[in-house]
């Protein structure tokens, strides 16, 4: 490595070796290990898992459909949600020789939210869009339309289409997707990506973070940014091992999520922008982290915007009780341009971070100071890449220590920007356009044409013992929480909302917030005449309102200048930068200044937020107003609870996207409604929210749910205790089958069987159970009849569960496996008593000293496939932490199952149920009470479960009609196959 620049070696191997594209390397897969877990999407319904034949038999079968609309080249946008979905539209762009353009569907529909959307497509001048009939809806009731690309639905696949797929052989040249990163709303720039690229950086980074045969992979990314795309998704496809991927909102309503995804599948490679980082410091609570295991996560990658010391730091030491590694920690640098990664240290170095002079740094050198501004190193080049510091205005290579430009080298760096040649003339260069000399006189390294195209990232950054390290921005763009906001888009929105400002004088330029983090600023020339008019408390009152709107952020710093304050270059064109290091400096012309909630100068000492100050003193309003006020506080980190006035702006109060999504979730949590982060977004005034949470609490579907006069509290332990609907359905059916045999009273039994390997401590196994019931009243809990003959719930203080053990390990191995069949089937087939209890039954059988299996029979009525997920992550906390002679460090089950049948014992007997249970009674009048199916024997008087099976296989053909049938019917499968069993015989 010379003193210039930092090279790793082997730069020509990567293009010498026979080229295998994604859809190759795929394909391979799915012949080689069709049934291993690819891909495992989380929501608040569950998890979807699918193997590589089924992933890749969807996306060939959606490829085939693609070939046959449109030919090779055309473009494809991909407007959907992190899920399978997504996922298979991609990889069917490859597969058909599509190209993809990866977008992200519009918070809501209002105009802002749309434009970039339809602005790609017409950049892109996409044939079709891949999508889902929900984001059609939104679309189309803003009655906009992708005018001539076709919609097409994803997920209503066929997926015998994947037999019709024609093979295609992408080239390492073939564009693979564009990645619209860069520009403004007005002049989208799509990054030119090809498999090459994409092939290239996958190898970079399965070699700069080490990734193995048994990593896992953990990613809440969007997909349509590169990080989410590339990082999150196509590596491990790449690599061949697993990623659980959960959306950005899911994650962002409960941040936790993503540590309990990790925790739970054991993730090892996981990571994100640094607010992700900071979302976690600040949003997880000590009883949430006493519940996580983070020891298998081995890389925590941080990316995608500056990268904060405190932030990594701080992270490391809230989550090392959790098990969480300090060397796991890995800061890494990259940008769409260079298809994504360019840095990053080896796995397990951890965070290198190094204070320099402030003072040094301005003046373009990097000296190590005992107290400066701590920067983290963001590692070194990937074999086959190069990073130069670069003289921005000489263009010269600069020495180590010298902040300059950064400018990249390698396989990775793309082709340019679609459609767009004088921005790819500006960003990706040559090193002899007059045949590059360094500063030594030497001649530049000789790459082959290939490796002549440089990639000037517009970033500042130096080199410090090996390390990179990231000093700025040369370019305009704000980047929050990893995502770019355009200075372009919110000036034109200003000029075109906020009439008292000047036209064509108005500029938008990154600060820094108190917290060290990035925010908005704008400066905006005002006439003398205008100054008169207009106080500036309700100029920049409507400054904030339409920043907010436009880019759903606040507005931190607002300059109100005098004419001629706006600093511009001789030919007329804004400066950014010197507005920022004018604000910096306090060198401007302005007449007033509003910094961060408050007039520096200028104004009076009231508050220009939207109302926040202005507002708070209005009289207290109806009972939603003043929860909703309390919760409107809490997440714009406002301690005091206040009434707020019906025109206060959200996100000219503060908040932004994100503290839109946590309102939206604590609005759906207190009132127990779904309320959709859409509505904060396209209505953003406290009265707007106040009136669509009543809406939906007027609704019948919110009054069912309890709404805000039944909230899911503890109960009394005294009274007597209901039942859940579906717990009475299930005594019910129990107490029908309490005159036949044990088989029909065992009908709603649920077997479990464990396997335990390794060395086992039995007394240990028996308190974990134990401790697993103690935790939960349901496994405590027997249902006798009241003296009226209903059901009532009874709560045992104590339940212990015993733990019999049956000693097989002298049988032979075929024994024992017999042996196992016939116990279990035997405690499968026992009846629980509802009446008496327990609804639990446990036993353990020994094969030998290393070998174990534990049976756990509980009845339906306290226990489900949810349950079992629950029961199994407790069990491996508990029984480590019983072994080592700990405490549990699970948190205190605050509701149980009985408060949750009392609060919906009290929902159903709201009017909105009477109304729904009358439309039922009367839709289901003339319904047979039972089917008329013939049988081979006559009904006996009592149920009976004691009928034989009969199996048999459908065709995938026939499955697929029956199913087309059963939705064109709006009908069940069930229904249709009843149905005809019924005419057939």
């Amino acid at each position: 490595m010379t003193t210039r620049h930092a090279q790793a070696m082997n730069s020509h191997s990567a293009h010498h070796d026979v080229f295998i594209s994604y859809v190759e390397h795929l394909s391979r897969l799915s012949q080689e290990r069709p049934g291993d877990r690819a891909l495992v999407t989380v929501n608040a319904q569950g998890e979807t898992i699918l193997d590589y034949a089924t992933l890749e038999r969807r996306s060939r079968a959606l490829a085939s459909e693609l070939q046959q609309r449109f030919p090779v080249g055309e473009r494809a946008l991909i407007l959907l949600d992190n899920d399978e979905h997504y996922v298979v539209a991609f990889l069917a762009c490859l597969y058909a020789g599509v190209i993809a353009v990866p977008v992200f569907p519009p918070e809501s529909a209002k105009q802002q939210h749309l434009a970039r959307l339809f602005a790609i497509a017409d950049d892109s001048q996409a044939a079709c869009v891949l999508t889902s009939s929900a984001v059609i809806e939104l679309v189309a009731a803003a009655g906009k339309d992708f005018g001539s690309a076709e919609l097409i639905p994803v997920d209503a696949l066929d997926e015998r289409r994947a037999e019709c797929w024609v093979e295609h052989h992408p080239q390492r040249d073939d564009i693979a997707f564009l990645q619209y990163t860069s520009g403004s709303t007005a002049t989208p720039k799509g990054v030119m990506v090809s498999h090459g690229n994409l092939m290239a950086n996958e190898r970079a980074i399965e070699t700069g973070f080490s990734i193995g045969a048994d990593d896992v992979f953990v990613s809440w990314l969007p997909l349509y940014h590169d990080m989410g795309l590339i990082g999150g998704l196509l590596q491990p496809l790449y690599r061949g091992i697993p990623v659980v991927l959960m959306s950005p909102s899911f994650f962002l309503q409960r941040p936790v999520r993503w540590l309990e995804a990790i925790s739970r599948h054991r993730g090892t490679v996981s990571g994100g922008p640094d607010f992700a980082y900071r979302l976690c410091l600040e949003r997880i609570r000590d009883d949430q982290l006493k519940a996580l295991d983070l020891s298998s996560w081995r890389v925590a990658f941080s990316g995608a915007e500056p990268v904060r010391h405190d932030t990594l730091t701080g992270f490391i030491e809230r989550f090392r009780p959790a098990g969480f590694a300090a060397d796991a920690a890995a800061p890494c640098y990259g940008l769409a341009e260079a298809t994504l990664l360019v840095s990053c240290n080896s796995r397990g170095t951890g965070v290198v971070g190094t204070a320099f002079s402030q003072q040094s740094l301005a003046e373009g050198k990097a000296a190590s100071a005992v107290e400066g501004n701590t920067l983290v190193g963001c590692g070194t080049p990937e074999p086959g890449h190069t990073i130069d510091i670069v003289d921005p205005e000489g263009l010269h290579s600069l020495t180590e220590g010298d902040v300059g430009e950064i400018w990249v080298n390698g396989p990775s760096v793309a082709h340019g920007y679609w459609q767009n040649p004088e921005a790819t003339a500006q960003a990706f260069v040559t090193r002899d356009g007059v045949r590059w000399q360094r500063t030594d006189g030497s001649d530049a390294q000789n790459h082959d044409a290939r490796d002549d195209r440089w990639l000037r990232t517009g970033d500042l950054g130096f080199l410090h013992e090996g390390q990179l390290y990231i000093a700025g921005r040369i370019k305009d763009l704000i980047i929050l929480r990893g995502h770019n906001v355009y200075p372009q888009d919110i000036e034109c929105a200003v000029e075109a909302e906020v009439e008292a400002v000047r036209k064509g004088r108005v500029a938008a330029f990154a600060v820094t917030t108190p917290e060290g983090a990035e925010g908005i600023g704008v400066a905006a020339e005002v006439s003398r005449g205008m100054q008169k008019l207009v106080p500036a408390e309700k100029l920049v009152e409507a400054l904030s309102e339409t920043v907010g709107s436009a880019c759903r952020e606040p507005l931190s710093v607002a300059l109100l200048l005098n004419p001629g304050g706006l600093p511009k270059t001789s030919s007329g064109k804004l400066q950014r930068s010197a507005c920022r290091q004018g604000w910096e400096a306090g060198s401007l012309d302005a007449y007033a200044i509003h910094a961060f909630g408050d007039f520096v100068s200028g104004g009076s000492d009231g508050d220009a937020s939207g109302g926040k100050s202005s507002q708070s003193t209005a009289e207290a309003g109806s009972e939603t107003e003043q929860a909703l006020a309390k919760l409107w506080c809490q997440v714009l980190g406002d301690g005091k609870e206040k009434p707020l006035g019906r025109d206060a702006h959200f996100f000219a109060s503060g908040g932004n996207s994100l503290a839109a999504v946590q309102l939206a979730s604590r609005i759906s949590d207190h009132w127990a409604i779904d309320f959709p982060t859409r509505a904060v977004m396209e209505k953003p005034r406290f009265g707007d929210v106040v009136d669509e949470v009543e809406r939906r609490l007027a609704t019948p579907l919110a009054s069912y749910q309890g709404g805000a006069q039944n909230p899911l509290i503890p109960i009394s332990r005294h009274a007597e205790l209901p039942l859940a609907p579906v717990q009475r359905r299930l005594w019910l059916v129990d107490r029908l089958a309490s005159q036949a045999g044990d088989r029909e009273r065992a009908a709603y039994n649920l077997p479990a069987l464990f396997s335990l390997k390794g060395e086992l401590n039995i007394e240990v196994l028996e308190r974990t159970v134990n401790a697993i019931v103690a935790r939960h009243e349901a496994l405590r809990t027997h249902y006798p009849e009241s003296e009226s003959g209903d059901p009532i719930a009874v709560v045992e203080d104590q339940r212990n569960i015993e733990l019999p053990v049956l000693d097989c390990s002298d049988l032979a191995e075929q024994e024992q496996q017999r042996y196992l069949q016939d116990t279990f089937t035997e405690y499968a087939n026992t009846p629980l008593d509802l009446a008496t209890g327990p609804l639990i039954k446990a036993g353990l059988l020994r094969f030998g000293a290393q070998e174990h299996a534990l049976i756990l029979v509980i009845h339906h009525i306290v226990f489900d496939g949810w349950s079992t997920s629950v029961f199994i992550r407790e069990f491996a906390s508990l029984y480590g932490e019983l072994l080592e002679g700990k405490e549990s460090g699970l948190p205190e089950v605050g509701i149980q199952y009985v408060d949750y049948a009392a609060w919906h014992e009290k929902a159903l007997s709201g009017e909105a149920f009477e109304q729904s249970a009358t439309f039922w009674r009367r839709y289901l009048n003339s319904a047979p009470p039972l089917s008329s199916l013939p049988a081979d024997f006559a009904r006996p008087s009592q149920v009976s479960h004691a009928g034989s099976s009969q199996r048999m296989a459908l065709s995938p053909d026939l499955s697929h009609a029956l199913n087309k049938l059963a939705a064109q019917r709006g009908t069940t499968l069930f229904t249709l196959l009843l149905a005809s069993f019924q005419l057939l015989m």
